[in-house]
C-alpha cells in the first residue's frame, strides 16, 4: 500500500531516526517522497480513537531510509475546515510509537531496540527494550538502558553501561552524551562531541585511561578525562587531575595541578598532593 499523502509516516521514519543521531538529519526534500507501508498482517485507520496501525512485521520505507517493527502505531488530530477556502482540514500528528524488534536503517546506518517513540511537539524520541544499538560506517554506540535524542537540543544520550566503538578505540560509561552541529557545506547534522560521565574507560591499542567524566572532541580528535585520573600501560601507572588521550597521535598524556586546599592528602599524610604520579616497571 502506497501512502504518498499521509505526513505520519514521514514523521514516524524522520523523527524515530532521532533516536539515533548519527542517523538524525535536517527534513529536505526526501521528506516529501512517497512513502510506501507493507505489514504481515493489517494497516488499520481508527477514526474513533484517531490512529495509524500497521500490524506484524511492519515496515515504511521513504527513499533510502527504512522502519521496521512489529507494530508501527501514530496517533493523531484532525485540523478544522479553512473558514476562508471551505477546505476540509488535514491531521496532525502528535506522537508515533514502533513496538516490537524496532529498526532503522538510513543511508548504510542501523539501529535496534524493542520499543521506540517520538513525541512531535517537543521533538524528543527514545529506543529503550534490548538490543540498543546504533551501527554507521565508522561508528557503534551500545547501552542498556535507552536512546534518546533531543531535537531542540541536537543531543543523543545512551544509558546505561554505554559503549562506543570506533576502530580499535572504545569509550564506555554509564552514560554518553553526544551533541551535534550542522555542517554548514552539506547542511547534515554532524558529532560535534561525545561526553562521558560515570566510570568513564578509554581504551586505545596501547594505554587504558580511567576517570569520572570526559569529553571527546571530533574537530581535534583528542578526549579529555578528568577526576580519579589513571593511566594504564602495561604494569606502568600514571595517575593525576587530568588526562589527554590523542586518537591521531596514539599519545596520551596526564597533569597533575588543581586546587591544593581540596586536594587529597599525600602519602604521609602532611600535605595536599596534587603532583602527578607515576610507577614504572623495567621493561613494560
Amino acid at each position: 500500500m502506497r501512502l504518498s499523502g499521509h505526513a505520519w509516516l514521514a514523521c514516524a521514519v524522520l523523527a524515530l531516526m532521532g533516536a539515533c543521531p548519527a542517523l538524525a538529519q535536517e527534513k529536505t526534500a526526501s521528506s516529501k517522497l512517497p512513502i510506501e507501508v507493507t505489514a504481515q498482517e493489517s494497516l488499520e485507520w481508527n477514526r474513533t480513537e484517531q490512529v495509524y496501525i500497521a500490524r506484524k512485521d511492519a515496515i515504511a520505507k521513504q527513499g533510502t531510509t527504512e522502519l521496521h517493527g512489529d507494530t508501527l502505531i501514530a496517533k493523531y488530530t484532525d485540523q478544522p475546515k479553512d473558514p476562508a477556502s471551505g477546505k476540509k482540514g488535514g491531521t496532525t500528528i502528535s506522537r508515533i510509537d514502533a513496538q516490537g524488534n524496532v529498526l532503522i536503517i538510513s543511508d548504510g546506518s542501523r539501529a535496534t531496540g524493542q520499543q521506540g517513540y517520538y513525541d512531535v511537539a517537543s521533538g524528543f524520541s527514545e529506543l529503550t527494550g534490548n538490543n540498543l544499538k546504533l551501527q554507521t560506517a565508522t561508528d557503534t554506540v551500545t547501552c542498556t538502558d535507552k536512546m534518546t535524542y533531543d531535537a531542540g537540543k541536537n543531543e543523543m544520550n545512551a544509558y546505561g553501561n554505554a559503549r562506543a566503538v570506533r576502530g580499535d578505540d572504545v569509550l564506555t560509561a554509564d552514560r554518553l552524551i553526544g551533541r551535534f552541529k550542522k555542517d554548514i557545506e552539506t547542511g547534515e547534522s554532524k558529532l560535534d562531541q561525545l561526553e562521558a560521565i560515570g566510570n568513564v574507560v578509554i581504551t586505545t591499542p596501547t594505554d587504558v585511561m580511567r576517570g569520572d567524566r570526559g569529553i571527546y572532541r571530533t574537530g581535534t580528535n583528542v578526549a579529555t578525562i578528568t577526576g580519579n585520573v589513571r593511566i594504564d600501560r602495561g604494569d606502568n601507572v600514571i595517575t593525576g587531575a587530568r588526562g589527554e588521550v590523542d586518537m591521531n597521535t596514539n599519545i596520551s598524556r596526564i597533569f597533575g595541578g588543581g586546587d591544593p586546599a581540596g586536594a587529597p592528602a599525600s602519602a604521609d599524610g602532611t600535605a595536599p598532593d596534587t603532583r602527578v604520579r607515576g610507577v614504572f616497571y623495567p621493561g613494560q
